[in-house]
């Protein structure tokens, strides 16, 4: 994980794979509820891991908001 990049921009989720915050919603609205679909519907893998906890946040938030 590159923090400077990641503080540089905060829609910044996964630095290894440029995954932005945008991405993860837009594949949230598409039905994907789990971290590893979330990169595979983008044709990524994870990496480092540790956007982990970061993308299940989002996953969490997002399933708050629609329950």
């Amino acid at each position: 994980m590159n923090f400077d990049r990641k503080e540089a921009d905060p829609t910044l989720v996964c630095t290894c794979n440029d995954l932005y915050l945008n991405d993860i919603q837009e594949s949230i609205d598409y039905g994907e509820t789990e971290y590893r679909e979330i990169f595979a519907v983008h044709g990524l893998q994870p990496r480092c891991g540790e956007c982990v906890d970061h993308v299940n946040e989002i996953l969490n938030h997002k399933a708050d908001i629609v329950t």
